[in-house]
């Protein structure tokens, strides 16, 4: 048995920001109270979550999802909203690590996730203000654009990926307003509202069958002789139990907890430039 710490939501102020106030609208779930039963139970109620909610039911088991906080609350409804192939390594630093054949399957198994999300999109009609305008990064010395060809031979030749684009100073200045000294461009890149989509992704699970609670905050994980997650107002008994609140699982599962790091990131939102 495990327990998890208290003090979910501090410091967790989303009420002020773009996304919120740009949301579309979406129903209030209500908190669990008492014990239920499913086949799988999830916690965490954003991108993760709600997609394993989402595809498990399509495949006709019962789920039951647990969010601590709205949906949409942590990480997912308030991130950059950027749909970009790869990884966060770029594709020579994976060859390095792992061999060209093992890279270009880790490379592969990203450029899938956006398949994924893209496909989520259109069967499910979510309305997310999606734009595939591609995704630019600019070169401010000589360095970055050596580094941009050869990071873009790289994904050609080893990843199978010809998507990438070198741009002169010139053709970046057409695309944005910025004196880059060049910029490379990936054409399969986009963007879209990450509150709405995880709304969404809600909406979907729901329709699909899956039941949601929020602010019922997973505080206790047994597995003997079953599975059964409580919050402060009951528990659900399930066969299987997906862990997905990333930072806010609060060392709910000691053994996720030692591989989580939270990190802020902090973003920026303008009049058009």
């Amino acid at each position: 048995m495990t327990m998890a710490s208290t003090g979910f939501n501090s410091g967790l102020h989303i009420g002020k920001s773009y996304y919120v106030a740009t949301a579309n609208p979406a129903p209030d779930h209500p908190a669990l109270t008492g014990d239920a039963e499913a086949d799988l139970v999830v916690v965490g109620g954003g991108c993760t979550g709600l997609s394993a909610a989402l595809h498990a039911a399509e495949r006709g088991l019962k789920v039951v999802l647990l969010e601590g906080g709205k949906i949409g609350w942590g990480a997912s409804g308030r991130n950059g909203g950027q749909i970009i192939p790869g990884l966060r390594k770029g594709a020579k630093e994976l060859v390095r690590a792992f061999g060209p054949e093992r890279a270009k399957a880790l490379f592969d198994l990203a450029f899938e996730a956006r398949g994924l999300v893209l496909d989520i999109i259109e069967r499910h009609g979510i309305e997310c203000d999606l734009r595939l305008t591609g995704h630019l990064v600019g070169a401010v010395n000589g360095s970055d654009m050596r580094e941009f060809e050869e990071e873009a031979e790289c994904l050609a030749k080893v990843m199978d990926f010809p998507h990438v684009e070198i741009l002169s100073a010139a053709e970046a200045r057409r695309m944005v307003d910025t004196p880059y000294l060049g910029a490379s461009f990936e054409t399969l890149g986009g963007h879209m509202h990450p509150l709405n989509y995880t709304l969404g992704l809600a909406g979907a699970a729901s329709a699909a069958g899956v039941t949601i609670h929020e602010n019922s905050v997973a505080v206790r994980l047994e597995r003997e002789p079953f599975i059964r997650v409580f919050t402060d107002k009951g528990s659900v008994r399930a066969r299987h139990v997906v862990l997905a609140g990333d930072a806010l699982l609060n060392g709910l599962e000691p053994r996720v907890n030692s591989r989580i790091m939270p990190i802020g990131n902090y973003i920026v939102a303008t009049e058009p430039l």
